[in-house]
């Protein structure tokens, strides 16, 4: 028997939209919808938390949502997931995991970061995990989402060097990847990465 993942059927718009998040309005484009939800892209740096509140203004409509999901199409271009809020289950929007971050290079690694401001020489402003902040060319910005950038610390050899840098301490070889990954992301019991490895 044949079933279907998805119960509702998702209506291919493509057309530009605001994002409101935190009271600041994003320009980005409405890829698709149904009743229960959306796809958005053009918003490749924005560091997205599981259960993000979102509002979306398209035409003469205003829905509110929450950020469900986070991948790459193959044109290498970040696309949110989003479901009203009105279909969300409140028991989980509250979750220690995030579905999006910034990194950038430190010694051959990517170490996380948070993109705080622009600065007018168009340069980001960012901070880092110990709170040190200062500015770098956005170019120097490398975006993952959470099955990326497991990947890339599966392939990875400097996991000890990153631990050290990130201050963790006393953690067993065989457990580190998984540290290190929580650290940056939040608990893996909130994240699909490691079972959409096994699906590869």
């Amino acid at each position: 028997m044949i079933t279907n993942r998805r119960k509702f059927h998702r209506i291919p718009v493509d057309e530009k939209c605001i994002a409101k998040i935190d009271g600041v309005d994003l320009e980005c484009t409405l890829l698709d919808q149904s009743i229960t939800g959306a796809k958005i892209a053009g918003l490749d740096f924005l560091v997205v938390p599981y259960g993000k509140p979102v509002s979306i203004h398209y035409d003469d409509e205003v829905f509110d949502a929450v950020i469900r999901g986070v991948t790459r199409n193959d044109k290498q271009e970040m696309l949110i997931g989003i479901e009203r809020a009105e279909n969300a289950d409140r028991e989980t929007l509250d979750q220690d995991a995030m579905l999006l971050n910034c990194f950038i290079r430190h010694e051959g690694n990517l170490m996380v970061c948070i993109p705080i401001s622009v600065d007018p020489d168009k340069r980001v402003r960012i901070q880092l995990w110990d709170g040190m902040q200062f500015p770098i060319n956005f170019s120097a910005l490398v975006t993952m989402n959470r099955r990326e950038r497991y990947q890339s610390l599966l392939k990875g050899s400097n996991l000890s060097m990153i631990a050290d840098l990130y201050g963790i301490k006393d953690v067993p070889m065989s457990q580190l990847l998984d540290t290190i990954f929580e650290f940056e992301f939040g608990q893996l019991s909130n994240c699909t990465a490691k079972a959409a490895l096994s699906s590869i």
